[in-house]
């Protein structure tokens, strides 16, 4: 596990560079998206950090706030109404109550087909499909944290938990170098993939 988060952090290391070229405009859509890709970047060196910490459980919570950040910078950028989009911007003060309902992570999904890359909407839509439950019951601290945190985390279960976690930040990259507008930086992250596929789910493009 050591040697896998050792790879993680490397591959984590290449992707934050990204974030040095900025935004490819200081519009409200673009921007907003661009902050949920930097808490979703956020989330997954937080998840290695519990995992290193031995805090299996609050890992394994951590990587559904990963993945509704990183849905939510594509629902923003995509599908996302202008005003929803302006409203993230407005203080709390601002806002009424109700005003900033956003729809729901399923919502938000649904919302992306079609507006999308299908293939970004298709690995949004089996992440959810094969991990929600799941990881819902680790927030909600149903009976997977109970019976798990009572006996045990299998290293194998640990580290596909990291390898899910970089799938999800490999979206991430690819979704803040879409934002810099920067063809060559898209290009980049599929390079970058390969480099570290060890570390990653067994997902990656055809070259």
């Amino acid at each position: 596990m050591e040697d896998l988060l050792e790879k993680s952090e490397g591959l984590n290391s290449e992707f934050c560079r990204i974030f040095e070229y900025g935004p490819v405009d200081k519009s409200k859509r673009t921007s907003s998206s661009w902050i949920m890709c930097m808490v979703a970047v956020e989330h997954a060196s937080s998840l290695r950090q519990l995992v290193m910490c031995g805090n299996y459980t609050s890992a394994i919570c951590i990587i559904r706030s990963q993945f509704e950040a990183i849905t939510r910078a594509a629902w923003l950028f995509y599908a996302a109404s202008d005003q929803k989009v302006k409203n993230t911007f407005s203080t709390l003060s601002e806002l009424s109550q109700n005003a900033d309902q956003k729809p729901n992570n399923a919502e938000m999904i649904k919302a992306l087909d079609g507006k999308a890359p299908d293939e970004a909407v298709l690995m949004f839509k089996e992440f959810r499909d094969v991990q929600w439950k799941a990881l819902n019951s680790y927030v909600h601290a149903g009976i997977h944290a109970l019976q798990r945190h009572g006996s045990g985390y299998p290293v194998q279960l640990i580290e596909q938990i990291i390898k899910s976690s970089n799938g999800l930040l490999s979206m991430t990259a690819m979704m803040a170098a879409i934002l810099t507008g920067n063809p060559l930086i898209i290009k980049d992250i599929i390079r970058i993939q390969y480099r570290h596929k060890d570390c990653l789910p067994d997902l990656l493009p055809k070259e």
